[in-house]
């Protein structure tokens, strides 16, 4: 179909509540000629996972799968939140470490010769509490861009909590700024109250294999300090359903998340 950016996309974005997560958002971009061809990215929230996820199928040849979790536990008293676990699992991206300074991660990818597909993660400032996800769709020639981001912060009584804003649409440089949803254009959009279709979810919880990146882990129990980027590209497969990883990792294990991981030495 050639350059699918090229075609108009309804815009769609979801709220609803589960049984395991309190808060569940999803943003969906589907094309209007060809309803198979969708993205998705699912946000769920709750006090001690937040879990990010991105599927899209745009481009037939490069399928993009995106797969963030941030797991918060109470210190040794059991009283206050802190990080224990960042990660992401990535398939279909390029991570380029030139591209990557101390404070924010890319993954980037080159679609259907004139797309492009940003994934970046910023990790928290000063406050050691806030981390920062954005996703970004460039097309006409680089001169358009649809975003959205979201803001995750660890509150030491409450847990992890989001801010989710978007999407929105800017043309180069960047300096015009326009919330998709809140005026009117040729695209269709709508906010809905209430889950995505069950194709479209089938899609973004279902297994990937990719590669695998810490970009922080907790010492231990009640220890705010840890370790960064301490696992590069390691291989490991996603069940998304059950919300598990299996594969090498870092030897850790987190039962109550659902996370299991064994460490296979290089």
């Amino acid at each position: 179909m050639g350059n699918i950016w090229s075609l108009d996309l309804e815009i769609e974005v979801y709220k609803w509540s589960s049984a395991e997560y309190p808060q569940e958002y999803a943003v969906v971009y589907t094309c209007v000629n060809d309803k198979s061809k969708f993205s998705i990215f699912r946000l769920s929230v709750r006090p001690e996972k937040v879990l990010l996820r991105l599927a899209d199928s745009l481009c037939d040849d490069h399928p993009i799968r995106v797969h963030m979790e941030l797991i918060a536990e109470r210190d040794n008293n059991y009283r206050y939140f802190n990080y224990r676990l960042v990660r992401v699992v990535e398939a279909g991206t390029t991570y380029d470490p030139s591209s990557t300074n101390d404070d924010k991660v890319s993954f980037i990818t080159i679609l259907c010769h004139k797309r492009a597909s940003s994934y970046s993660v910023t990790r928290p400032g000063e406050n050691k509490m806030t981390w920062k996800v954005e996703h970004s769709s460039c097309c006409q020639g680089f001169l358009a861009e649809l975003s959205f981001h979201v803001n995750i912060e660890c509150h030491k009584v409450n847990g992890l909590s989001v801010k989710f804003r978007g999407p929105f649409k800017f043309k180069a440089p960047r300096i015009i700024t326009e919330s998709l949803l809140e005026r009117s254009t040729p695209h269709i959009q709508r906010q809905v109250n209430g889950e995505p279709p069950n194709s479209i979810n089938a899609f973004v919880e279902s297994a990937f294999t990719g590669n695998e990146y810490i970009l922080f882990q907790a010492e231990g129990r009640g220890n705010s300090g840890g370790t960064e980027a301490s696992a590069q590209g390691t291989r490991v497969t996603v069940n998304n359903t059950a919300a598990q990883f299996h594969g090498n990792g870092n030897g850790s294990s987190y039962e109550k998340c659902f996370v299991v991981m064994n460490y296979k030495a290089p």
